[in-house]
């Protein structure tokens, strides 16, 4: 993951890719190539023998959990809205797509990629749904009215093109439709591109230049996102009982880099995308030591 992530930035770094350029892809892999990733997953899951609601609810409660812990002790230590905002969505938001697909793939096979696949839609709605409460909370200085939030964070999980993959791919499996060969086949070309332009383009939005200023605070998020937050939750994890591929699944989902989800919607409500950028960044590099570090503890122990 590290090679494609190092040529991403490598491109940037050269000048041959611009801003422009990288916002265009984003939205091409988060509107199709991403969508149909999930969609061929997810339809390969046999749910009614494969199904694991034990995994699903420590998943939820896990996400949630760290959300409201984290908006507590931020609300008490940070004086700065903007600054707390960002805090809290590093805290409990991971880039958990990026990363969950392709680590499954290589650590587990075609099994690892069925637990990641199964965490996909309760992640893309929890961290919508909280993402989109904590922000505009905190955009509104406070003063939010919780129609108007409910209200946008409805449509903003109910459009997103992640989730409508998930589901159709759910649907299509619970009901055993069959697709055809030929257009399957046309289905994973466009699948198999979405991992390797994802992890290019992740690397290509890394930008040492504007690693500076508020350091020591992103550098204070990085840690409660890559280190602290798996280090409570992991254990947990093993002590219900989870080991393999489902517990690489929540591992990753609690272990991954800020999501670059944050950034874009830090852009949108307009509270602080610098510092949203800094934790992305920073975190994104953090991430090749601190996931090397708990994937190779965990195989010693022989819980993978």
């Amino acid at each position: 993951m590290f090679i494609p992530i190092a040529l991403g930035w490598f491109i940037f770094w050269k000048g041959h890719i611009k801003e422009p350029d990288i916002n265009f892809l984003n939205r091409l892999c988060f509107r199709y190539l991403l969508p149909f990733h999930i969609f061929n997953s997810t339809l390969a899951i046999d749910f009614y023998a494969e199904f694991n609601p034990g995994m699903i609810l420590l998943c939820s409660l896990s996400i949630f959990g760290v959300m409201v812990v984290s908006w507590i002790i931020f609300a008490l230590t940070i004086g700065n809205r903007a600054r707390r905002c960002i805090l809290i969505a590093s805290a409990f938001r991971s880039n958990n797509l990026i990363y969950a697909l392709p680590l499954a793939a290589n650590l587990f096979g075609e099994t690892g990629i069925k637990s990641a696949v199964m965490l996909v839609p309760i992640t893309i709605i929890l961290f919508n749904l909280f993402t989109v409460v904590v922000m505009v909370y905190h955009a509104q200085d406070g003063k939010t009215g919780m129609k108007e939030t409910l209200k946008h964070t409805l449509v903003d999980i109910v459009t997103n093109p992640l989730l409508i993959g998930s589901v159709l791919g759910i649907v299509l499996s619970l009901l055993h439709i069959a697709i055809p060969v030929s257009l399957k086949s046309g289905l994973n070309a466009i699948a198999v591109s979405a991992t390797p332009v994802s992890l290019l383009l992740l690397g290509a939005q890394i930008d040492f230049k504007k690693l500076s200023g508020s350091l020591g605070p992103a550098l204070g998020a990085c840690i409660l996102r890559l280190v602290i937050v798996p280090v409570i939750l992991v254990p947990l994890m093993i002590y219900a009982g989870f080991r393999g591929p489902e517990l690489g699944a929540l591992m990753v989902a609690f272990a991954a880099p800020c999501a670059v989800t944050n950034l874009v919607m830090a852009r949108n409500y307009n509270i602080d995308p610098p510092f949203a950028a800094q934790t992305v960044y920073l975190s994104t590099v953090m991430s090749i030591f601190t996931l090397f570090g708990a994937i190779s503890l965990l195989r010693a122990l022989e819980l993978f």
